[in-house]
């Protein structure tokens, strides 16, 4: 499996491949998208969906086995018309498939106006699926009210969205459309709909995916509030699903506003903070990605700080760096960082060199850089680069996990170069395959309850 948080600028895509390499030439099997969307495009984020379209393109049947939407906003859903048109483009005049779309929200949520022959139209990336065909409208699914697929009871996973044949991969529903940090679980059909920028990121699908006894955790522009809610719905004491969770990409896009509900210039309560510490210390993520690039103040290095990796020891390097097991990330500072010189200038974004197991895929800057690492009070000068080399500004992050539980991480500066990391000379990353979790494990719902049906239908 080889799971890759993508490039696309200000927003957010994970890409899934599954492959069978037990033959000398490895063959696609599945492929999953979760998220497509940017607010601003990084100059390779055209690259980067041309390399999803030509291995989604490249499957015995083109297309997706299954599209996750977090939830409705830009920065996650219009890159996905742009990227299906690519994937069409090259086999025509065959027409690509769509096993099954999830979505969190409400489906009137994810009409957006866009430009169209120099006026507006209304656009809604969900009927455009439907309406191209791409995937029969009984498989594509709404999501309930505070729903999950966990029973505490059990400490385990009564459901899942989708797996493969054999169940050797599983995507778990964690959380979805948690309307407040404390729902009654018991009670669904709820409205959710939302109004406000923190109403709409909260009801965000949380999931899970699981492969060879280790999962990986997509949180979609999950809030505090979101966070709190699967920390109250994983209250069970020594729960053991995260035991083995590789990577967690942060809640959205490591938005300080939001992460820790508080406003810009003021200080988070200590609440917000907590609820921020657990849910970190509930993943257990052994490493964070942050998909991020200069709107509006993303990552918060104090939200990074409260979210530290498990794995202290470094893993990935950048050779081309001359600090030892090092590589780069880029952060919004709003804490007091200080230097052997400055202290560094709050609401400013800055570039680290660090030993940290976060990556981001803003990857520079392209100004000066620090040395440090999530944790320490002090940053340093950075010690530079070997031989002047060309520092890429962006980066996708692929994990790679082979056939015997194997797992390896690399870096790309763009999806179509090769990779510019290699694994830090320290130590090597093996995973021990562990039992799959929970079995049997029946789907949600095909469809909503009539209740909730009935309300979305309202908005088509």
């Amino acid at each position: 499996m080889k799971l890759t948080v993508i490039d696309v600028g200000q927003g957010q895509c994970t890409f899934m491949e599954l492959y069978d390499d037990t033959s000398p030439t490895p063959k696609l099997i599945n492929t999953l998208l979760f998220d497509c969307g940017s607010n601003k495009k990084s100059d390779v984020t055209e690259a980067n969906l041309d390399y999803i379209a030509q291995i989604a393109s490249s499957k015995k049947t083109p297309g997706f086995d299954a599209i996750f939407f977090s939830h409705s906003d830009t920065d996650h859903t219009n890159l996905t018309k742009d990227l299906l048109d690519k994937i069409q483009d090259k086999i025509k005049p065959k027409k690509l498939a769509i096993g099954e779309v999830w979505f969190a929200g409400a489906h009137s949520l994810y009409t957006k106006k866009v430009k169209a022959g120099g006026g507006w139209k209304s656009f809604n990336i969900l009927d455009h699926i439907e309406e191209k065909g791409y995937c029969a409208t009984n498989e594509i699914y709404a999501l309930d009210s505070n729903y999950s697929g966990y029973d505490v009871k059990s400490d385990s996973f009564t459901a899942y969205l989708w797996r493969t044949s054999d169940k050797a991969l599983v995507v778990r529903p964690i959380v979805a459309n948690a309307l407040s940090a404390e729902p009654d679980w018991d009670e669904n059909n709820e409205d959710v709909t939302g109004h406000t920028a923190e109403e709409k990121n909260r009801i965000s699908l949380i999931c899970g995916l699981f492969y060879k006894g280790s999962s990986y955790v997509i949180c979609g522009d999950a809030t505090n509030a979101t966070m709190a809610a699967v920390a109250d719905k994983f209250s069970k004491p020594n729960s053991t699903i995260f035991d083995n969770n590789k990577m967690s990409t942060l809640p959205h896009h490591g938005s300080r506003r939001t992460g820790l509900a508080v406003d810009h210039g003021k200080d988070a309560s200590d609440e917000a903070i907590k609820v921020v510490k657990t849910f970190a210390k509930l993943l257990k993520s052994r490493y964070l990605t942050d998909s991020a690039y200069e709107k509006h103040r993303h990552p918060s290095l104090e939200l990074m700080s409260l979210f530290p990796p498990v794995r202290k020891e470094p893993f990935l390097r950048d050779p081309r760096l001359k600090q030892k097991n090092s590589h780069r990330f880029t952060a919004y500072n709003d804490i007091d960082v200080k230097t052997n010189t400055l202290t560094l200038t709050k609401s400013a974004a800055y570039t680290f060199e660090t030993l940290t197991n976060t990556f981001t895929t803003r990857y520079w800057d392209e100004t000066i850089t620090y040395s440090y690492n999530l944790g320490d009070k002090n940053a340093k000068s950075s010690e530079g680069v070997v031989k002047g080399e060309v520092i890429n500004p962006f980066a996708c992050w692929a994990f790679i996990i082979r056939a015997n539980g194997e797992t390896t991480i690399e870096g790309y500066a763009d999806m179509n170069k090769a990779d510019f990391t290699v694994g830090a000379t320290t130590s090597e990353e093996q995973t021990v395959p562990t039992p799959l979790l929970a079995a049997p494990i029946p789907r949600p719902p095909a469809a909503p309850p009539p209740q909730f049906q009935r309300r979305l239908k309202q908005f088509r």
